[in-house]
C-alpha cells in the first residue's frame, strides 16, 4: 500500500496500528529533550524573548532559528548550548521570524546542514549558501538524525502567498513527539501527514506554533475540539498559538497536559 494514499480521518486515534508505513527498530538512547530556544515568551527571566521560535532537538538538532540571531546565540549561551555541538538545522518555513537568525547561526559553525523543502524557494537556498550552509532537500519521511524526521512541505498560503511548510516527527522509546513551526497548513494537517510517517500508534507530545492568535474564543475552542480528537498526550502551544489558544486547550484538553512554555522551556519526550 502506498503511505501516500492512506486515508486518515481524525475520528480515528492518531496513527493506525496496521500501519503499512515506516517500520523501525528501536535502539537504546538517551531520552530525547526539546528545548526551547526562542520564543514570543519567555519561561526563564534570563532569558531573551522576541517574535519568532527556535527549539533545539535531542541536543543536536535546530529546527528554525528564531526573528534574530544575536538574542538566540545570547539565550544559547546561558543555556550551555554551543552552536559548535549542531549537526544540522532544519527550516519549518521561509518566514522572516523562523530564518532571522540563521546567518548568525551559520557564521558561528559554517558548513552545517540546513534541510528545507525544495518548494521554500531560491531565495532561501541562496542564503543558506552565501553564509557557508550546505543546502539538504526533505521529503516525506526524510531522515535528519537518527529519531528525527521530517513531514517533508505542506502546501499553505499566508496573506495570499504560498508557504509550504514542513514539521518534524520524532520517536524514542517507543513515545512519538510532532514539533510545529507556524502551522500554516493547519495543525489538523501536519498531524495527518505525520500519521504517514511513523507506524507508531499514540502522539505523546506536540509542541509549537498553531497560528492560532488571531482566533477569537469561539474559533479556538471549535480549533482544540478538533484537535482533541487526536489524542495527544501533551500539548504545548507556542509563538504564534495566542492566548486563546491557551485558554481554549486547557478547557477542552481535559485527558492530557497543556503546558506554557517560553525560552528556556524544555520537555524530554
Amino acid at each position: 500500500m502506498n503511505c501516500s494514499k492512506r486515508i486518515f480521518t481524525s475520528s480515528m486515534p492518531f496513527l493506525s496500528s496496521t500501519s503499512p508505513c515506516i517500520s523501525r527498530s528501536y535502539k537504546k538512547r538517551h531520552n530525547m529533550n526539546i528545548t526551547v530556544l526562542y520564543d514570543n515568551y519567555t519561561y526563564r527571566p534570563d532569558l531573551s524573548s522576541g517574535w519568532g521560535f527556535s527549539v533545539l532537538v535531542d541536543n543536536r538538532i535546530l529546527f528554525d532559528t528564531g526573528e534574530k540571531g544575536e538574542p538566540l546565540l545570547t539565550n544559547m549561551n546561558r543555556l550551555g548550548i554551543s552552536p559548535f555541538d549542531l549537526e544540522a538545522v532544519v527550516i519549518s518555513h521561509n518566514h522572516w521570524d523562523h530564518i532571522g537568525g540563521l546567518g548568525d547561526i551559520l557564521s558561528a559553525k559554517p558548513a552545517l546542514e540546513v534541510w528545507i523543502g525544495e518548494e521554500m524557494g531560491p531565495d532561501l537556498e541562496d542564503a543558506i549558501r552565501n553564509n557557508g550552509g550546505k543546502v539538504r532537500y526533505t521529503t516525506p519521511g526524510t531522515k535528519i538524525r537518527e529519531g528525527i524526521y521530517s513531514t517533508g512541505t505542506i502546501p499553505a498560503t499566508y496573506k495570499g502567498q504560498p508557504m509550504p511548510e514542513q514539521a518534524l516527527v520524532l520517536e524514542e522509546h517507543n513515545r512519538t513527539g510532532i514539533i510545529t513551526g507556524c502551522s500554516h497548513p493547519a495543525v489538523t494537517e501536519i498531524l495527518k501527514r505525520a500519521s504517514h510517517i511513523t507506524s507508531l500508534h499514540s502522539l505523546n507530545l506536540l509542541i509549537g506554533g498553531f497560528h492560532w492568535r488571531d482566533f477569537t474564543d469561539d474559533e479556538a475552542i471549535k480549533a482544540a475540539r478538533e484537535l482533541e480528537s487526536f489524542e495527544i498526550e501533551t500539548i504545548v502551544p507556542t509563538h504564534c498559538s495566542g492566548e486563546a489558544a491557551f485558554r481554549a486547550l486547557t478547557d477542552i484538553h481535559t485527558s492530557g497536559n497543556v503546558l506554557k512554555a517560553g525560552s528556556g522551556f524544555t520537555i524530554t519526550l
